[in-house]
């Protein structure tokens, strides 16, 4: 389907990118994502995998990352112009019933954790995002998850914000501050995620992750984005990309 460009907004190697995509925008979850097919000589011949950052009524918003042709057309693109989109793609985030959740994003793998704390907090969840970076610039959509309510806590390894260390570091305090009932959301680089799978097991927390791989079609046929998951290689686009945190192999990874 056609998707029609709302707003765009570059900040450095990044966009944020607003379109109108009523179909998508109604059934979406958070941790689901969108394959877009980007036109012109220089577009890349597959569609490329977006995590879906936000919904409204009939609008969804995109994270873009600039890494190579295909992104960066989209990041170019105006308000008025069209792509053709397929989703939303791919299985999301359990919401938990009740009690509270930590969301722990890296870099920019916290796209997905914008929608996924919006949705908690409309179910009245308790809801501490923990973003951690190398430094100030990359810790995105600090100020977009504050306005849904959440608790932001940022870690940075230079410590120009926040506590300075590791995100998963900051994890660890502040599981040790929480009563029980509280689960765990986490998206961002492999490191990251397998580490935070292990302090989940050690505080015997339930966790999930959202996976990242390159994906040719994003409709589990070609099959090129298998990861280990419970002993059985799973499809990232169709059997994910989200999938339990202590059942992914990550020495695999």
């Amino acid at each position: 389907m056609q998707a029609g460009i709302i707003k765009t907004r570059r900040f450095g190697p990044y966009a944020r990118l607003v379109l109108k995509a009523p179909k998508i925008a109604r059934h979406a979850r958070p941790g689901q994502f969108v394959e877009i097919l980007i036109s012109g000589k220089a577009a890349p011949f597959w569609r490329r995998p977006f995590s879906i950052c936000r919904v409204e009524k009939t609008t969804l918003e995109l994270l873009i990352k600039v890494v190579g042709p295909g992104s960066g057309l989209l990041a170019g693109m105006r308000s008025g112009e069209c792509v053709d989109i397929i989703g939303p793609l791919g299985r999301g985030f359990t919401l938990p019933g009740r009690g509270g959740m930590f969301l722990v994003g890296g870099g920019f793998g916290v796209a997905p954790l914008l929608f996924l704390a919006e949705r908690l907090r409309a179910r009245g969840r308790q809801v501490e995002v923990l973003i951690g970076g190398r430094s100030r610039e990359d810790l995105l959509l600090r100020s977009a998850i504050k306005l849904t309510g959440a608790t932001v806590v940022c870690a940075t390894e230079d410590g120009s914000c926040g506590k300075q260390g590791k995100v998963t570091d900051l994890l660890i305090e502040r599981l040790q501050d929480r009563e029980s009932g509280w689960t765990l959301a986490a998206s961002g680089p492999y490191p990251m995620m397998a580490a935070v799978a292990h302090i989940a097991a050690q505080y015997k927390i339930y966790a999930e992750v959202c996976m990242e791989k390159v994906m040719a079609c994003g409709l589990g046929i070609c099959q090129g984005c298998m990861v280990k998951v419970a002993g059985q290689y799973q499809r990232v686009c169709k059997d994910g990309p989200v999938f339990p945190a202590q059942a992914v192999d990550w020495n695999n990874e």
